[in-house]
């Protein structure tokens, strides 16, 4: 079984000071390779997630600061994300 996870990062955020809004993608994880039940594991996925929401909100786009846009849309993912990872990690703490 393959396992992955998507996240989706967050929908269309926009603000005042720009006219196009960040659009998030929707994101696929792979943690097939990952021990979930260890720290280690754990940290690595964490770290997978982060840079996912990274990419997925533009949040470090022509290695310019991100814009209020990108971060509110890389936060909302990484809460939304933390979430499943949870779940995630629980499931294959009860053998699922």
């Amino acid at each position: 079984m393959i396992k992955t996870a998507l996240f989706a990062a967050a929908a269309a955020l926009a603000t005042a000071a720009t006219a196009a809004p960040v659009l998030a993608r929707d994101v696929v994880v792979s943690y097939a390779d990952l021990d979930l039940a260890s720290e280690k594991g754990q940290r690595d996925f964490a770290r997978r997630i982060d840079r996912a929401a990274r990419k997925a909100c533009e949040f470090e786009a022509n290695g310019r600061l991100p814009s209020h846009s990108s971060m509110t849309c890389y936060r909302t993912a990484r809460i939304k994300a933390k979430t499943e990872m949870a779940s995630i990690v629980e499931n294959t703490r009860l053998g699922g």
